[in-house]
């Protein structure tokens, strides 16, 4: 049952990433906000994954740890329940954009975008569509996951 307190932890992330972009956004205009609802989205995909891997690991003899997580999702549960492969490029790219926040020498606001900057002066921007897409597809990929879950449960 552990992996049902797991899921609702994802939900909830999901749900923060939603009321960022539907409620406190379109209010404040922060492009800022951008970067804690992909967070929160983030967020809300890696504990929709840890909560299948949780899931699998009541029923099979399956080993991970936070390390090599990913790979056994990619190689073990993707194939098994024929979820999307583009789910683990998908989750790269949030964490790739979330660790060049994290790393950036430079950042900031220009018009209603978000600028993260490297040493190399490499951009990434995020704007508020940009985001309100990136929440759909990980709303439907959690939602694919949890199917998973719900039908075995």
């Amino acid at each position: 049952m552990f992996h049902n307190s797991i899921k609702s932890q994802a939900e909830n992330k999901l749900r923060i990433a939603d009321h960022l972009l539907s409620t406190t956004y379109p209010v404040i205009k922060d492009p800022k906000l951008l970067l804690s609802a992909l967070s929160a989205l983030y967020q809300a995909l890696d504990l929709a994954i840890d909560a299948v891997l949780v899931f699998e690991k009541n029923f099979k003899s399956i080993q991970y740890t936070p390390e090599n997580k990913i790979d056994i999702f990619r190689r073990k549960i993707i194939p098994k329940y024929s979820l999307d492969n583009e789910l683990i490029f998908f989750y790269n790219a949030l964490k790739e954009i979330l660790e060049s926040h994290k790393n950036s020498d430079v950042e900031f606001t220009k018009k209603e975008t978000f600028v993260i900057s490297d040493k190399e002066y490499n951009l990434k921007t995020l704007t508020y569509e940009d985001v309100k897409n990136k929440y759909s597809l990980t709303k439907r990929y959690i939602e694919k996951i949890f199917e998973v879950i719900k039908k075995y449960d």
